[in-house]
């Protein structure tokens, strides 16, 4: 009972002030929470800034295609080592995008078995957390079936690569096939991403 006296109480007490008060009044809960999410807005742009300064062994940047989504998966703590944002013919490179994940090499494991099983255990972790995030994104999504994001298994000790389903078979494909899957398999990363960044900024 006091309770509800109070809640009502509060509810008077609104309803004395004028329009854009009462906005205002109704609107502290929103504050908070725009003020978490600048927290995470903060945090993805330190991390596209990070990106954009890397640099593979020819000095070459990270593709402008696939830099945002290098920057989702370490936003989820995922450890990138390569990608790519899929180029066609005459270009380098594969035709589809692809981000590869796959955790730092401890130190000293070519001889060390428990090493390298620690490390496969590890890449293996990075496997099952991609898995639910990929199972959550393709929740009532209707793409075809070739476009859909999966693993292509990289080395011996549980690395792997995003890539859509298709993306092996594309040299078995006629010019115009492959130009409509390029930007198919693009539009299929590139959401993926926009999921990842959208969940991310609501934590």
């Amino acid at each position: 009972m006091v309770i509800l006296t109070q809640y009502y109480t509060i509810l008077m007490a609104i309803d004395t002030l004028d329009e854009s008060e009462q906005h205002a009044a109704w609107a502290v809960p929103r504050q908070v929470s725009n003020t978490e999410q600048s927290v995470q807005q903060r945090r993805w742009e330190a991390l596209t800034q990070e990106v954009e300064q890397v640099k593979d062994g020819l000095d070459l940047g990270i593709d402008q295609g696939i830099k945002q989504s290098v920057v989702a998966f370490r936003a989820y703590d995922f450890p990138t080592s390569q990608s790519c944002e899929g180029h066609l013919e005459g270009e380098h490179g594969n035709p589809y995008p692809w981000v590869e994940v796959y955790a730092p090499e401890p130190e000293d494991w070519q001889e060390n078995e428990e090493k390298q099983k620690e490390w496969t255990i590890e890449n293996l972790k990075q496997q099952q957390r991609m898995m639910g995030l990929l199972s959550e994104f393709y929740q009532n999504r209707d793409i075809p079936f070739d476009a859909r994001l999966a693993f292509d298994k990289v080395g011996a000790f549980g690395g792997f690569r995003v890539q859509s389903m298709g993306a092996e078979t594309m040299r078995l494909l006629t010019k115009e096939e492959l130009e409509n899957r390029h930007q198919l398999y693009r539009k299929e990363m590139q959401d993926f991403t926009a999921f990842l960044k959208e969940e991310f900024l609501k934590r």
